[in-house]
């Protein structure tokens, strides 16, 4: 299943941010695949660790550079970046759990994170860093 397609409204005009945001998409639709064709927990669980992991890492890198530039709303994007985490790893733990996770709540919130991080707040960002830089 490819759940997101990369395509130019998901661009934010940035080079590493937009890697981070491919990369991340991938693990999406990879575990999107997954849990649509049943794959063993075990399998979805490690795949869920992964997209934990990659998003931690790509807000690392978002937030050195709001910090580096002094991004005047860097604190309310780094609320938004809170948010996804805390949402995806209480999905993990669900999940983990055996509770019934149900992916379209996952994809819920990886929807929100689409319209609202990149879509909105990271292309803001990015203008940002384009005309301090």
């Amino acid at each position: 299943m490819t759940w997101i397609t990369w395509d130019e409204k998901q661009i934010t005009g940035h080079p590493g941010m937009d890697q981070g945001h491919k990369q991340l998409v991938g693990l999406i639709n990879q575990l999107a695949n997954a849990m649509e064709n049943n794959q063993p927990r075990e399998f979805c669980s490690q795949t869920l660790d992964r997209l934990i992991e990659q998003i931690k890492s790509h807000f690392h890198v978002e937030e050195q550079l709001m910090a580096r530039h002094r991004y005047p709303k860097a604190r309310e994007h780094m609320a938004l970046h809170a948010m996804l985490a805390r949402d995806v790893q209480a999905f993990k733990e669900s999940y983990d759990a055996g509770q019934t996770a149900e992916f379209v709540t996952l994809l819920v919130i990886l929807d929100s994170w689409l319209d609202r991080d990149i879509i909105a707040a990271d292309k803001a960002l990015a203008d940002f860093i384009a005309t301090v830089a």
